[in-house]
């Protein structure tokens, strides 16, 4: 989980992070300087001039990060404006997927309440 500046954040916000991603899989870090945004919004669009944030990504077991390469996210979600609403945060979708990607059987959830 990669923590950004966006809506006031500071690096002492991290701290209190895990309490909201406790699975023990999931590390927290601080990106001030949002470099970790800059360079997906270059690799998902060729764009320069932004950052994204408020973003997700699910990896299969094959996905390989080496020197600066970023890899292929199996699936990526949004919470933004001007993006592709199709890719649209729909958390039973990212939670099933994540789950089948790990192995396991998706979980009969609710479906979401349409906007």
């Amino acid at each position: 989980m990669v923590w950004v500046r966006e809506l006031g954040a500071t690096e002492r916000h991290v701290a209190g992070a895990p309490r909201l991603m406790s699975d023990p899989r999931v590390r927290h870090y601080w990106d001030a300087d949002e470099t970790i945004g800059q360079r997906y919004a270059k690799a998902l669009f060729g764009a320069d001039m932004f950052a994204l944030w408020d973003f997700y990504l699910l990896y299969d077991r094959d996905a390989v990060w080496r020197g600066d390469s970023l890899p292929t996210p199996h699936l990526w979600m949004h919470q933004l404006t001007g993006l592709d609403p199709a890719r649209h945060l729909d958390a039973g979708r990212f939670a099933d997927e994540a789950e089948r990607l790990l192995g396991e059987r998706p979980s009969e959830r609710p479906q979401p309440v349409p906007r």
